[in-house]
């Protein structure tokens, strides 16, 4: 299951759960390009945690061409994307894919949702933006690494 919530726009947050259908996936990949069919900048939070597994090949692909086909507005629209990833085997998935396609805007992979909260703040200020409250309130437990590139 994929939740959206982009009720503190321009941050989008989406949280996986389960192992995502082939049907569940298109929505995924449907509503981020609804998100950049705004035309407004904004900042992605993903929180993978309660994924059950890594996305399978297929999925790993239909991501790596949507990201060719949307690259130019990725590039010009998201000014950051924040994934908070705690499993290896969905860190390596993610790696793959960023061999496959670089990420055309600045991300971080982190296995703690507070230090995904903070980096998303430090780009909301960076793009000239007022971090929502919800990435500056104290959220708990201690970091444990980040990973990507910023």
């Amino acid at each position: 299951m994929i939740t959206f919530d982009d009720s503190q726009w321009p941050l989008l947050s989406v949280t996986f759960t389960g192992t995502l259908s082939a049907q569940e996936f298109d929505d995924y990949l449907s509503k981020m390009t609804a998100s950049l069919s705004r035309g407004e900048k904004y900042l992605s939070l993903l929180d993978t945690r309660g994924l059950s597994s890594a996305p399978g090949m297929e999925q790993r692909q239909l991501l790596v061409a949507w990201v060719r086909r949307n690259e130019p507005a990725l590039r010009q629209l998201l000014l950051g994307s924040a994934f908070v990833i705690t499993s290896p085997f969905i860190r390596l998935a993610m790696n793959i894919m960023c061999q496959l396609k670089p990420m055309p805007s600045p991300y971080t992979i982190v296995g703690d949702l507070k230090v995904a909260r903070a980096w998303t703040a430090e780009r909301f200020r960076a793009g000239g933006l007022v971090p929502p409250a919800s990435l500056l309130e104290p959220q708990g437990a201690a970091s444990t690494g980040t990973w990507g590139r910023r």
